[in-house]
């Protein structure tokens, strides 16, 4: 099964939509997610040598490299319209992280927030991206 996943043929679309994925990103995505899990595993239980903890920790970003290369090139494709709406809810992605790490400080100085962990800063991030991505298709309309 992985070995038919790693030899199909890349999508020869003209254009992608902002949505639509090719085969080649869902397989880096999903090597960097197994890859991760299986690394903090390895780490958590075993506690290996230095040697096999660098690999558990080089592999998930050697995947998430090839996974960012192939986004590129897939938004590379986009005819101007979606390329817009994809600079539009990136731009909207970045900022709102920005702005909120840039007041963090200042919140948990106040106490309003407690110690930030990196999975909350994804979650923005992805949610941003989501909403910056539906206003802009809403407006391109």
């Amino acid at each position: 099964m992985l070995l038919y996943i790693m030899i199909m043929k890349p999508d020869t679309s003209e254009t992608l939509s902002c949505f639509q994925k090719s085969r080649a990103q869902v397989f880096w995505i999903m090597a960097t997610a197994l890859t991760m899990t299986g690394g903090i595993i390895l780490i958590a239980l075993l506690k290996p040598a230095l040697p096999i903890r660098i690999f558990a920790v080089a592999l998930p970003l050697g995947c998430g490299g090839a996974f960012t290369v192939r986004l590129l090139r897939d938004f590379a494709r986009l005819d101007e319209l979606q390329a817009r709406i994809l600079l539009e809810a990136s731009a909207t992605a970045c900022l709102g992280v920005f702005l909120a790490l840039f007041v963090y400080p200042i919140f948990r100085f106040a106490g309003f927030v407690g110690e930030l962990q990196p999975y909350y800063v994804s979650l923005l991030l992805a949610g941003l991206f989501l909403f910056g991505s539906f206003n802009a298709k809403r407006r391109y309309r």
